[in-house]
């Protein structure tokens, strides 16, 4: 089981379970799928954070058009890894925090818990 806890610019916050192919998505209100937490702002993309169960742990996908707007995934430590557009990264227990932000605004904050579980492989020959 997955968990995502966020928390947005406006205060608003909530906590998500994800499991199977269960997503959690941050982007702007209005498309034919509506995301998990929505803004209504003209220059986030419809699907501009997802995040979703891939292997050992959670991977993040920007879908995110340039149009100044910067997605971080944050470790432990304060080491940040940038994504560039269309891009993916694997989550890990030390990178667990994902943040969405433009003109040095954090519009969204994701925290992702979740169990080491192996990778998709392992999990096969497991069964």
């Amino acid at each position: 089981m997955i968990t995502v806890k966020w928390e947005t610019a406006a205060g608003e916050s909530g906590e998500t379970q994800l499991s199977g192919d269960d997503k959690w998505t941050f982007g702007r209100t209005g498309g034919a799928e509506e995301p998990t937490v929505g803004i209504d702002h003209p220059l986030i993309s419809r699907s501009a954070v997802v995040i979703r169960d891939a292997g050992p742990g959670p991977v993040v996908f920007r879908g995110q058009r340039d149009n100044g707007v910067k997605v971080a995934v944050i470790s432990l430590i304060g080491s940040t890894a940038w994504l560039e557009e269309g891009t993916a990264h694997n989550l890990s227990a030390e990178e667990n925090r994902v943040q969405l932000s433009l003109d040095d605004e954090v519009l969204v904050t994701a925290d992702v818990d979740f169990d080491d579980r192996g990778s998709v492989v392992e999990r096969q020959q497991a069964e």
